[in-house]
């Protein structure tokens, strides 16, 4: 984390008493941060350091936010990241729910900090290191990280401008990181040994910009009279459970990426039957891309890693056919098929998640899953399985289903958004259920 870059003393408040339990925690350091004049928070600046009024507000901002990073990095190195990503959305709605339009602002400045944060540790002690006046000089790593800011920060007056003058604001700042670091950490380490997490604690939670199948499907459940009532219950600690399942499953095809990577460039000579060998690594690496799109979430990054182990093996393998007209272009359209065919089935969560491996959608869920995707989705839902035979006898029996669930859903009352949009997209012309939208 990025706080272990300040050799700072563990100089610890040992005078207050701290709450074990989570929530009260991060009410607790809400109430300090929205105050202003409690520390850490009020002693931001170091002893001596003033700034001219036009930006001391931006950077008085800067310097808190970073406090409160400190805060949460700490949380996560001691409870995970999943754990402080949950306790920094609950924080985030807490100080929205006390200070309108503040939560998001938070937000911001949070990612804000962690880039900043980031960007530092990437700083070898070579590239901090010059000569002034023929003595060596090595600049902290604060004085990387106010420039940062300064440089970065929507608010800052410097911002965008990479080769102006910060007007010695730079060095003063710095030396206001440090400072800060040294008051945050003295109270927030005694703060989070004291703390425990458990997720039931929590009253709220953000749902993910990209959540992973188990947290989608949650998302889905979640008050939705077209499930059970009892499966329209989601609590933090199910969000919780369900983040820690999705990446484990990102995890272990990683883990599975890496040994058939080795395996793959540790092959010092294609045998005899080279072609049925790289088709296998071919199999298995698309495999690997199904499952990573099924798992869903952050996982751009190891899609990247899965196409380019991809891209060697086909290039491994047109290689070996030493310019064959007839076999490349044989090669290319199958690649072409395969890239179209995945593309439709793998190319909306629904499909993903239900033709993969041990579905997280339960049988008796897939109609009220599928009637859960925008219109959008819906569209590609249903020209994936069109375009796959064995999946047209489950459309037939989603429109019979999609039926019995609207008429007991109407009868009870309640609205379900973009009803009569998705029934005329799934039922469609001459297909089971067609002209029925009525009910919607």
């Amino acid at each position: 984390m990025a706080w272990r870059l300040w050799k700072t003393e563990k100089r610890q408040d040992e005078t207050r008493s701290w709450p074990s339990e989570t929530h009260q925690s991060i009410k607790q350091l809400l109430g300090m941060y929205l105050g202003g004049g409690s520390a850490p928070f009020a002693g931001w600046a170091a002893p001596g350091i003033t700034f001219m009024p036009d930006v001391e507000p931006v950077l008085r901002n800067g310097v808190r936010g970073y406090q409160l990073a400190l805060w949460f990095w700490l949380f996560a190195e001691k409870h995970g990241t999943i754990a402080a990503r949950m306790a920094r959305e609950s924080f985030g709605l807490l100080a929205e729910a006390a200070q309108p339009s503040s939560g998001d602002k938070i937000d911001a400045l949070l990612d804000l900090e962690n880039r900043l944060a980031h960007s530092v540790e990437g700083i070898s002690s070579e590239e901090r290191r010059f000569r002034l006046e023929g003595l060596p000089v090595e600049l902290p790593m604060e004085f990387f990280l106010a420039t940062g800011f300064l440089r970065l920060s929507p608010e800052s007056p410097y911002a965008g401008d990479e080769s102006g003058s910060l007007q010695g604001n730079d060095y003063k700042l710095a030396d206001c990181f440090r400072h800060a670091t040294e008051e945050a950490l003295a109270m927030f380490r005694p703060m989070i040994d004291a703390v425990e997490f458990d997720a039931k604690s929590l009253p709220n939670w953000k749902w993910s910009t990209h959540p992973g199948a188990a947290e989608r499907h949650l998302q889905r459940r979640h008050s939705n009279p077209l499930f059970p009532l009892h499966r329209q219950m989601v609590t933090a600690h199910d969000v919780y459970e369900s983040r820690l399942a999705d990446a484990r499953a990102l995890h272990e095809i990683s883990n599975e990426l890496g040994d058939l990577s080795d395996s793959f460039f540790q092959t010092a000579e294609l045998p005899l039957n080279w072609q049925s060998f790289l088709e296998g690594y071919r199999d298995y690496v698309d495999r690997l891309e199904e499952r990573c799109l099924a798992a869903g979430g952050q996982n751009a990054a190891l899609g990247e890693a899965i196409a380019r182990l991809r891209n060697d093996i086909l290039t491994t393998w047109r290689t070996s056919l030493h310019k064959n007209r007839h076999s490349l272009a044989a090669l290319d359209q199958e690649e072409a098929q395969r890239s179209e065919r995945r593309a439709l089935l793998y190319g909306c969560d629904w499909t993903a998640q239900l033709l993969s491996n041990g579905s997280l959608i339960p049988p008796e869920e897939v109609v009220p899953a599928l009637l859960s995707e925008s219109p959008s989705e819906l569209e590609k839902v249903v020209a994936a399985v069109q375009a796959e035979p064995r999946l047209h006898e489950t459309l037939s029996q989603c429109g019979a289903t999609a039926h019995r669930l609207v008429t007991e859903s109407s009868v009870g009352g309640n609205n379900i958004p973009d009803i009569g949009d998705k029934l005329r997209i799934l039922w469609g012309p001459g297909r089971p259920g067609a002209g029925m939208t009525s009910l919607a």
